[in-house]
């Protein structure tokens, strides 16, 4: 079908893998071609599910956003 040519061509699997993980990779993509969406308005969203969140009581949580580490490579532009 098209549109499963259409999510085969859209989507990059890494070369990374064995020939056996790819082709494995490939199938499940075919298969389950339905599952991805094309276009971002296709994406409709949903009111029959909702999620819950439970904390034990006195929980804390960090709300400073620290600044990351800088890579090795980041570094060295930085300063040199």
């Amino acid at each position: 079908p098209a549109k499963v040519a259409e999510v085969l061509q859209q989507i990059k699997i890494r070369d990374d893998l064995s020939l056996d993980q790819w082709n494995k990779v490939h199938d499940l993509c075919a298969e389950f071609a339905d599952m991805f969406a094309l276009a971002i308005s296709k994406v409709f969203s949903v009111d029959f599910k909702t999620f819950k969140l439970t904390f034990p009581e006195g929980t804390k949580f960090n709300t400073k956003v620290n600044q990351r580490s800088l890579t090795p490579p980041q570094r060295e532009f930085l300063y040199e």
